[in-house]
């Protein structure tokens, strides 16, 4: 990992939490009378996320939306607009440069809900387009993964990157097979969303905190700081993953 100062880190997380401190306190006021997304409530169970947070992005984000649908961007060009950020942080996370792959994470995670809601907006929902944007999503979760497991390909490591990447997948393939089969369940402690912001946080914070616990201790090794956000992932996954399979089971069973 590049040891420098972290201000490719730090300048933004600065400015972000000026903008999230300013908005929050609009929002408090505006979420009262605000009527409830049923977008957020249909599409998104979490335990880690709650409602009031997913709303809060959804109202933040929504100038974006809107300018989006202005200049007339298709739903489809959004999601691959959103692949390409996503094999942009990529290759910031194979090159070391962790503090620059979790904020492009983040932004491709954030630009990813874009297209759905544009779709609907405008009317052109569609299932081939639902198909396409799921599909990409994987290939998008990839590309983080793959970045990643060659960052740490000669560690032990690139094991528990791939855990992390095998339970991603396995969550996503729980609740599309059981949809498949007619048992819809979305609930889930590490869905697509959680696992953006606990893998994207965590590569923001690395070289901050690492630049600081060189300065204490020199011989700290900051390749393994990262581990902490992959193994959490990986074991929150393999939990999500059991949970969806146990429920889609038993709605099957009651179906039957």
């Amino acid at each position: 990992m590049q040891q420098t100062f972290p201000w490719v880190s730090l300048g933004p997380l600065i400015a972000f939490n000026v903008l999230l401190l300013c908005t929050v306190l609009v929002f408090r006021g505006v979420y009262r009378k605000r009527e409830r997304l049923k977008d957020v409530e249909e599409r998104f169970e979490s335990k880690f996320l709650s409602r009031w947070m997913k709303e809060y992005w959804y109202w933040l984000t929504e100038p974006i939306v809107l300018f989006l649908i202005k200049i007339k961007l298709t739903p489809n060009k959004i999601t691959g607009i959103g692949v390409l950020i996503s094999l942009l942080s990529g290759y910031f996370f194979a090159d070391g440069r962790f503090g620059l792959g979790g904020w492009v994470m983040i932004a491709a995670g954030t630009f990813d809900m874009f297209d759905g809601r544009v779709a609907r907006m405008t009317g052109k929902a569609t299932h081939s387009g639902a198909y396409y944007d799921a599909v990409m999503d994987r290939v998008s979760e990839s590309a983080t993964f793959l970045g990643l497991a060659y960052y740490y390909r000669n560690s032990w490591a690139v094991g528990l990157v791939c855990l992390a990447l095998v339970g991603s997948f396995m969550v996503s393939y729980a609740r599309a097979k059981g949809e498949a089969e007619g048992a819809k369940y979305t609930g889930g402690s590490m869905q697509r969303p959680e696992r953006i912001v606990y893998l994207g946080v965590g590569a923001i914070f690395i070289p901050i905190i690492s630049y600081f616990l060189v300065k204490i201790h020199p011989g700290f090794s900051i390749d393994n700081l990262y581990l902490l956000p992959l193994a959490f992932v990986a074991l929150m996954t393999g939990l999500t993953t059991i949970d969806r399979i146990t429920k889609v089971m038993a709605l099957l069973d009651k179906k039957r």
